[in-house]
Order: C-alpha cells, then structure tokens, then sequence
C-alpha cells in the first residue's frame, strides 16, 4: 500500500464575500456562468474589477482636472482626429 501527503489547499487572496440577488438576477448569472463555462463566482469577480478599474480611472481624471490638467480627449475628438487619419 502506497501513502501520500494530502495536498495542502493553495494559499489564496480571495476573502468570501456574500452578496443577495434577485431569484431572477441569480438564474441569469447561472445561465451565463456556464454558457462562458466559468463559474458565477469568477463572473462576479470580473464584474467588481471592471468597475474598480473604471472608478480609477474616473478619479484619476477628476484628479488631472482639479489640478488643471487635461491629459485626456472626448471621445468626439477622438473619433473626429481617427476619421481625418483613416480618410479615403
């Protein structure tokens, strides 16, 4: 008989978290999780980083703003500036 040592879990930085959703907001994810085959859980994790990016960004931008500065464009002056780039 051959014995092995139990794998020890993976250390991991992810606190569990409980969140309420709807019986129909639930079965949605449900059904996307395993379309994408994935798990709710990491969908719901990918949708709290994009908006932790998105709010980053935001705040970077009224920061530059406060301070004066304007280091970004509308998004009309970028679409004006690609239409005169790709002319035909």
């Amino acid at each position: 008989m051959t014995l092995t040592k139990a794998k020890k879990k993976q250390q991991s930085n992810l606190k569990r978290t409980t969140i309420f959703l709807t019986e129909a907001h639930r079965e949605q994810l449900r059904r996307l999780a395993y379309e994408k085959r994935t798990s709710m859980a990491n969908l719901i994790r990918e949708a709290v980083l994009e908006m932790l990016e998105d709010d980053e960004d935001i705040r970077a931008i009224e920061e530059a703003e406060a301070e004066g500065k304007q280091g970004y464009i509308t998004l009309e002056e970028a679409d004006r500036r690609w239409r005169e780039t790709h002319k035909q």
